[in-house]
């Protein structure tokens, strides 16, 4: 059987859960009720920086020996999380204007391997727009009433420039980069800081 440690101290579950994904859950309800959050987890000793990535959920707890977690009180975690996001967002967003000449000087290798770079580094802005809207239960309302049209509009400018790929149409690739990632990327970085900022005053 699993052994399971919630900040050193050993929990356990009934039912027992299979999954990482349901352990998950429970894991994530124990950490709300004493008004903190999950900030770490550990499979036998190795740390599993990305442990709400949904491809994790499935795996079987039967093959894991030991799972360590650790939790955080949320303001200070989230801030640290949010500071830690915000700089490479906007090293992002200087990578998607200059992606833009990459495209119309024709350099399609150079530019398939940049936005490849992007595409990974936007998938953690989701996941942490995910988690602070999901398991935190943070309003980003509080921060702007814009910031459910922002997240459409950053996931329509998405879809676009994957068609414009798949047309193979390179001066339109160019362009959404330019004028409509480039600007929705610094736009989050926008919304992050105001919420890390608010997030400094709830904790002093």
């Amino acid at each position: 059987m699993t052994q399971i440690f919630l900040n050193d101290a050993s929990r356990t579950f009934d039912p027992a859960p299979a999954t990482w994904g349901e352990l998950l859950e429970k894991l994530d309800v124990t950490a709300a009720d004493e008004g903190r959050l999950l900030s770490a987890a550990r499979f036998d000793g190795v740390d599993e920086p990305a442990f709400r990535d949904p491809a994790l959920a499935t795996r079987s707890l039967a093959a894991i020996g030991r799972i360590e977690v650790e939790t955080a009180v949320p303001a200070a975690f989230l801030r640290a999380c949010l500071l830690e996001t915000i700089e490479p967002l906007q090293r992002v967003a200087e990578r998607t204007a200059s992606l833009a000449a990459v495209y119309r000087g024709r350099d399609l290798a150079s530019g398939h391997e940049g936005l490849t770079e992007v595409a990974a580094e936007l998938q953690l802005l989701t996941r942490l727009i995910d988690m602070l809207t999901g398991p935190v239960g943070l309003k980003l309302t509080t921060v702007t009433d814009e910031a459910g049209a922002d997240l459409t509009a950053l996931g329509a400018t998405l879809d676009t420039l994957v068609s414009a790929q798949t047309s193979e149409d390179w001066l339109t690739v160019a362009d959404i980069l330019e004028y409509e990632l480039e600007p929705a990327i610094r736009r989050w970085t926008e919304i992050l800081t105001r919420v890390a900022n608010d997030l400094q005053e709830l904790g002093s």
